[in-house]
């Protein structure tokens, strides 16, 4: 018997009468990093998590007046040598009345792995069926015979249909009858190719008898990898298709007014693509409209011209979908034949189902301008654009202040009330408002902080400075953030670092920035130092360091300018304004100081900032 349990994989082990461990097998090294000497002898709750033991107790000592017999299995944390918790299975049998062996027989195996997978799958089924049900589309599996064994609640909102109605081939009901037999027959193709089914797009109506109202959908179908059966989801198009089609009647419209106007009109789209272009455009710019229409606008005068003054998007209020974003903007534009004439340019921005189109009302100003010097004109429109986009900012930035700090409040006393009777996910929203808020609100504040830096309006209210405070303050700052990005934080500070003269609000502003930026750009596990100390020659310098997916150097002068991002596509992956470096950057050169960058590309980053040694404060500074 001992040679068995000597040669067993699993970890086997005898309990003796007095709770501890008389024998232990050869497998106690591999599975639970311990020599089989180093257990022999000692107490086995010793080796259990706290809150188990009482329970190893009760089982060991049931087990010792049980006859001989297998226990069913039971499951508790045993520590490693490590020092981690593992999760292991453990098997029991009283052989107490053999003398070779004198307790109970354990078979221990780990199983903290197959917890950890169990538990992995039950969140990754839960976080399925919450987004099954809260997807603003119908969503749908089938079987490889194409019946529906699955449906979320808005398949069925959709439909006008129950669930249950759904199954099978029940949904084919509710398609209009003009609709269902093309419908079923393209459902059907392909179902006999499986996984090489080619993805099905269907276009047709529901049709509702008892309301008599037809719903026009769109159906995506594609095979399931191994599964032999469909996934897909049904989107109600039907609003998109009535907006369209007012639309082309809105259009033919505008067009016949629009083709009589003395002004050139055009019209943009998102993509900076010529989607309009009237008779009088025609004449200004030498061009016929089929030569121009959905080329790009830039061949003409920039595009950027027939855009918002500030690059930031116009925001409509609720129910407005139209309005004039600039007046009498002075710039030069190009005819075919390459002449160069100034114009003044009206722009207005409209949004239909999200999509933004920017029409521009152009009037050639040059005899006009023939009795102005160009050159101070074009000074002072530089100027006034310069200072129309603070200006912008600074209003913008004012009136969203006041309804967020509203939001905010309104929030936070809602959510002390959540020992009152609500809903069981209300305290989640609530808080949810507030956060959102406090973030709206910090970029507000970046923004006003980027205005008064470039229009001279930075004030610094400078104090003493524990440095060793500061680094610890904004990572205790950023802890949550970091937290929730799964990147640890490391700090390290000279201790015999002196304080200085500054900005605590500032400067902690600016650390919390580059750290910010430091976890953003990591990689889940990776670890974001921050570390506080003195040059030689005096400066005082504090570093961030990642391990992310640092950037190329040829882009590092960019990244301080504001509103700058380096991925500018519709599907980058990092969110923000490209306000923390240049914010950063621009609150550690008003104290005198630099901020540097060195960075490769997936080697990481590491933004240093320097603070001159004047700001160094002695032991009689202090005491003045």
């Amino acid at each position: 018997m001992r040679a068995l349990m000597r040669n067993a994989r699993d970890v086997a082990a005898v309990v003796a009468p007095d709770g501890s461990l008389s024998y232990v097998g050869e497998a106690a090294a591999r599975v639970l990093g311990y020599s089989s000497d180093r257990l022999i002898g000692t107490q086995l709750i010793d080796h259990a998590h706290p809150d188990e033991r009482d329970e190893v107790r009760r089982r060991i000592a049931a087990r010792l007046i049980a006859p001989a017999s297998v226990s069913s299995p039971a499951v508790f944390r045993f520590r490693h040598a490590d020092g981690r918790w593992r999760w292991v299975e453990a098997v029991s049998n009283n052989q107490s009345d053999d003398p070779d062996i004198g307790g109970v027989v354990l078979n221990v195996r780990d199983v903290t792995e197959q917890l950890d997978t169990a538990e992995r799958l039950r969140v990754s089924e839960a976080r399925y069926q919450t987004l099954a049900e809260t997807a603003p589309v119908g969503i749908f599996q089938t079987d490889s015979a194409g019946e529906v064994i699955f449906a979320n609640a808005r398949f069925a909102s959709i439909a006008g249909l129950t669930l249950e109605q759904l199954l099978g081939s029940g949904w084919l009901d509710a398609v209009h009858p003009q609709d269902r037999a093309q419908v079923e027959a393209d459902w059907r193709g392909g179902l006999d190719r499986g996984a090489a089914a080619a993805p099905l797009l269907l276009d047709f109506r529901f049709h509702d008898a008892a309301a008599s109202v037809d719903m026009r959908v769109l159906c995506q179908r594609v095979p399931l990898e191994g599964d032999g059966g469909f996934i897909g989801t049904i989107t109600d198009v039907s609003e998109y298709v009535r907006t369209a089609n007012a639309l082309l009647l809105s259009e033919a419209r505008n067009k016949a007014t629009v083709d009589t106007a003395a002004d050139a009109i055009l019209t943009m789209d998102d993509d900076d693509c010529v989607v309009s272009f009237n008779r009088a455009a025609e004449e200004m710019f030498g061009v016929a409209a089929p030569d121009i229409l959905w080329n790009r606008l830039d061949s003409l005068f920039p595009a950027a011209q027939l855009r918002e003054t500030d690059g930031q998007r116009f925001e409509f209020p609720p129910g407005q979908t139209t309005a004039v974003i600039a007046r009498s903007r002075s710039i030069e534009a190009r005819r075919v034949d390459g002449t160069v004439f100034p114009i003044e340019l009206s722009v207005s921005a409209s949004e239909v189902e999200g999509r933004r189109f920017y029409t521009g009302i152009l009037r050639d100003v040059t005899e006009r301008r023939r009795a102005e010097q160009e050159m101070i004109a074009a000074r002072e429109a530089a100027e006034a654009a310069d200072k129309a986009k603070s200006v912008f900012v600074a209003t913008v930035s004012h009136e969203l202040r006041t309804p967020l700090n509203a939001v905010i409040g309104f929030a936070q006393l809602l959510e002390m009330k959540q020992g009152e009777p609500t809903t069981e996910l209300y305290p989640d929203y609530v808080r949810s408002i507030r956060q959102s808020g406090e973030q709206l609100l910090s970029i507000i504040d970046d923004i006003l902080d980027i205005t008064r830096i470039q229009t001279g309006r930075l004030e610094l209210m400078e104090t003493p400075l524990d440095l060793d405070a500061l680094v610890t303050q904004a990572v205790s700052d950023m802890s949550f953030v970091a937290n929730h990005s799964a990147v640890r934080l490391d700090v390290q500070v000279d201790e015999t670092l002196p304080p200085i003269r500054g900005d605590e609000r500032r400067l902690r502003q600016a650390l919390c920035n580059l750290i910010s930026n430091g976890v953003k750009f990591s990689h889940p596990n990776d670890v974001v130092t921050v570390s506080a100390g003195r040059d030689a020659d005096g400066w005082v310098t504090l570093v961030v360091r990642d391990t992310g997916i640092g950037l190329d150097p040829a882009n590092i002068p960019r990244v301080t300018v504001p509103f700058v991002q380096l991925d500018q596509s519709m599907a980058r992956r990092f969110d923000g304004l490209g306000l923390g470096l240049p914010l950063a950057h621009r609150l550690v050169e008003a104290h005198g100081g630099s901020l540097t960058i060195e960075s490769q590309l997936e080697q990481g980053c590491a933004v240093t900032i320097r603070l001159p040694p004047e700001r160094v404060l002695s032991l009689d500074d202090l005491l003045r």
